[in-house]
């Protein structure tokens, strides 16, 4: 009896979400899955009960998953996020997240129960399995057909990001591009190159700098919160310095986390989001088809390039990422004393820390390094200002603003304590390159904001997406001859600033268009108003340059 009413239950649950969808599309789609997956355990069990039970558990498991994942970083749950589920070095990450490992554990049981709920039920008759067979292949075959449909499309893509009410638009829709395809992009990729041929470059310097960059995990300068009052103090990495070279907002593709999609825009020179639904996994799917980007451009310079990172080699498949990069080393601060297995992520190690080891490799203190006589390239991600973060904090910095509750007050102030010691840090450090008396560019960059347990605070200013922008600050003791001409960057635009600044001319016409296009678009990509111009840059680095394949 019970049985049956959780069976009631899970069904209705099941149809009210589709009811509750967005668009006609949705319905569409949401049917032909409801039953695809029915039919699916028709077929293999015959079992009625088992099959409706299944299909109503996993629509449940769906929208609970995505709700999961628009809640801590506002994106829709897409196919290829599977793919870093499955990988196990990624799972580390929810012991960091209590609340998470409670919805993940619950999820979990609920597809068990999916799976082998009603298990002991009598079969029916085998044509009711040859029934399931045929409802099976034709709703399979009517996705597929109807994904393909410019409607659809259109529909889908206007969708995301999206509320969290469209999973069961999104699953079927990105199924197909679970698979790597090279973007298509309208436009006209001759006309830019036209435009790249008239472009001028900025003069190369005769010794080439030390290039360091840090991409600071969860970054975002705490005065451009939007409080009713506040006492934060000064924070000298986001103030102009005499040293500065070139400061601006930053726009990043992701919010909340994710960190992979900064490190792909930064060193494929392209956004993540160029590529649909296999955004989520770049570092697996897309990075082996490149043929280009910023590492390759300064190896073709001499630049000897290192990787620090307080992860694994294995954690988002990052070796394997930065090796098609074309990085010469990656290290742990493990490789350099740090007293942990080499299998353990660093999640608490400080800022200071890893500068410390970035000091390390400059001194070529590693026998990897004891022969480089080349210049070198070093990129260094920090971990301290990730979250999680604590909830039982005084208001120290005297936060007050009317939209947090006190748990995110309190956690904010944990945050901004995180700042205040990554800005001593980051002074330090630069203080230290000033100190060895040889050419330098340092910079450093926001990867992106942080999610207090889904909460994003109001920011000043007048940004289109406030969420996603943070901030990119070069400073060196070289004089190359580069002006700062952008008051706004692109993520993807900003190893060729780099390079700029170097006094480092770009090897390649991709590096070329890149440097080109930030000039005609002001820094602007994914926020630039002359869509002609993005498509034609676009169509020319895809289906001319061929940057992927």
């Amino acid at each position: 009896m019970f049985a049956y009413i959780f069976l009631f239950l899970f069904v209705s649950v099941a149809v009210v979400l589709i009811i509750k969808s967005h668009y006609r599309w949705t319905y569409f789609f949401a049917s032909m899955l409801f039953m695809f997956l029915a039919a699916g355990m028709l077929m293999f069990t015959g079992q009625w009960q088992r099959a409706l039970n299944f299909v109503s558990v996993c629509f449940v498991v769906f929208a609970l998953f995505h709700r999961l994942k628009i809640h801590y970083y506002k994106q829709p749950l897409l196919i290829s996020d599977f793919r870093l589920i499955v990988d196990w070095r990624n799972w580390e990450t929810l012991f960091h997240y209590k609340e998470a490992i409670v919805g993940v554990l619950g999820l979990l049981v609920l597809i068990v129960y999916a799976v082998f709920g009603w298990y002991d039920a009598e079969p029916m008759d085998i044509v009711w399995q040859y029934t399931g067979a045929i409802i099976f292949i034709m709703s399979f075959f009517a996705m597929w057909y109807f994904s393909k449909h410019p409607g659809a499309v259109r529909t889908w893509l206007d969708s995301l990001p999206d509320d969290g009410r469209d999973v069961f638009l999104n699953l079927p829709m990105s199924c197909r591009a679970v698979f790597f395809q090279v973007p298509m992009f309208e436009g006209n990729g001759q006309e830019f190159a036209e435009k790249l041929l008239t472009e001028n470059m900025y003069p190369e310097t005769l010794e080439k700098p030390d290039i360091i960059i840090t991409l600071m995990e969860s970054t975002l300068n705490p005065h451009r919160f939007d409080f009713t009052s506040a006492d934060i103090p000064k924070l000298r990495m986001f103030e102009q310095q005499i040293d500065t070279v070139f400061a601006s907002p930053l726009r990043v593709h992701t919010f909340g986390g994710a960190t992979w999609k900064s490190e792909f825009a930064f060193l494929a020179g392209v956004p993540s989001t160029d590529f649909g639904a296999l955004a989520s996994g770049v570092f697996y799917s897309v990075v082996p088809h490149l043929q280009t980007g910023l590492i390759r451009n300064l190896r073709e310079h001499g630049y000897f390039c290192v990787a620090l990172s307080p992860f694994t080699k294995g954690n988002y498949n990052a070796k394997a990422a930065y090796d098609h990069f074309g990085f010469d080393l990656m290290l742990q601060p493990q490789d350099l004393g740090y007293p942990a297995p080499m299998g353990k992520n660093l999640w608490h190690i400080s800022s200071e820390e890893m500068m410390q080891y970035a000091r390390m490799i400059l001194e070529k203190r590693h026998p990897s390094l004891a022969d480089v006589q080349q210049p070198m390239f070093v990129y260094i991600l920090t971990m301290k200002e990730h979250g999680p973060y604590r909830t039982d904090m005084d208001n120290v910095f005297g936060l007050d603003s009317p939209d947090l509750d006190v748990k995110t007050i309190s956690a904010m102030n944990d945050y901004i304590g995180r700042i205040v010691d990554l800005d001593k840090a980051t002074e330090s450090f630069n203080h230290y390159l000033h100190e060895r008396n040889k050419p330098f560019v340092f910079a450093y960059f926001g990867d992106h904001q942080a999610s207090f347990d889904g909460v994003s605070p109001k920011k000043k200013g007048e940004d289109t997406h406030p969420d996603y922008i943070t901030q990119f600050t070069v400073r060196s003791n070289i004089a190359s001859g580069f002006r700062q001409e952008q008051d706004f960057l692109d993520l993807a635009f900003a190893g060729g600033v780099l390079m700029n600044v170097a006094g480092l001319s770009p090897v390649d016409n991709f590096m070329k268009a890149n440097m080109t296009m930030r000039s005609l678009s002001n820094g602007r990509l994914e926020d630039c108003c002359d869509s002609k111009l993005v498509n034609d840059y676009r169509n020319y680095l895809y289906s001319i340059l061929k940057i992927v394949r």
